[in-house]
């Protein structure tokens, strides 16, 4: 039996972008792993199909995964050949990027007790935050309430393995041990897209899950890149542009306990598994 991914959409929400690729906006009607790809029903596509009908495009396996019937998606259709590729897919909901924008534009706004003398400090509260995970669902402040959060910042393109690969699989094997110790749920393992324009949903679910992480647990989250500089400079990541790694950047990982305060602030990457572990098992134990 061969099953489809439908993506309906109307004229008005596709739109020429540049050579030979569009972006668009729609809503998953089915889901099939067999084709992998997506049969789009449109009522018209500006430079590929003037009248309505459906067109096969293809996906990565990311986004495969990740595609959910009734979810509203953005994207950019290529062509290749004589096929069609779409890529840089993100969720569209409109009410979902609002609360997303109404969270993140309180980061610019100071609270009371908030620390204005520049990086944050053990104590402090970690700021409030909204960003999309793997999965394509948007984690909110809400999500971490009563949590132990262990964070820091990487990105899935580091062909440096000293740092984000490594990184991520230290941050894999402290999952591992949290569940192996029966703390699998008190803590969420975060880690924040350094190159957010990059690492959709997709790309970011097909990295993690090559370590087998527990995508319930563990969160590579992207979303707004304005939101994402602020908590770099607040957190004291540095971070540019680099023809050779593509981006150099410096190392921050944070333990926050269950109240959103700062307990533990390492700098660097070179850490030890144990050394963090020893600092959440603090935590976990202190009631």
């Amino acid at each position: 039996m061969r099953l489809f991914i439908f993506v309906s959409f109307t004229l008005c929400a596709s739109v020429l972008y540049a050579d030979d690729s569009w972006k668009w906006m729609g809503t998953i009607s089915d889901i099939s792993q067999e084709e992998e790809e997506l049969v789009i029903e449109h009522q018209g596509i500006k430079g590929i199909a003037e009248e309505p009908g459906i067109l096969n495009v293809g996906v990565s396996a990311g986004d495969l995964a990740i595609a959910e019937i009734g979810r509203e998606v953005r994207g950019t259709i290529t062509k290749t050949d004589e096929s069609y590729q779409l890529s840089s897919v993100w969720p569209a909901d409109k009410k979902i990027e609002r609360s997303m924008l109404l969270i993140n534009r309180d980061l610019t706004r100071p609270r009371i007790g908030q620390n204005k003398k520049g990086l944050l400090k053990t104590g402090d509260d970690l700021p409030r935050f909204a960003m999309y995970n793997q999965l394509g669902q948007l984690i909110t402040p809400d999500d971490l309430e009563g949590k132990l959060v262990l964070l820091n910042f990487i990105f899935t393109r580091s062909k440096v393995q000293s740092m984000s690969p490594a990184a991520t699989d230290r941050l894999a094997e402290i999952q591992s041990r949290l569940v192996k110790d029966g703390h699998g749920d008190s803590v969420r393992i975060i880690s924040l897209s350094l190159d957010p324009e990059y690492d959709t949903p997709g790309i970011n679910y097909t990295y993690l899950n090559h370590r087998s992480v527990d995508h319930d647990t563990f969160w590579l989250l992207s979303g707004s890149d304005s939101a994402l500089a602020y908590l770099r400079k607040q957190i004291g990541v540095v971070a540019s542009p680099s023809q050779k790694t593509i981006i150099n950047h410096s190392m921050v990982t944070l333990v926050v306990d269950r109240e959103g305060k700062i307990f533990y602030r390492k700098p660097g990457s070179r850490w030890e598994v144990d050394e963090i572990y020893n600092r959440l098992e603090i935590l976990l134990t202190s009631h």
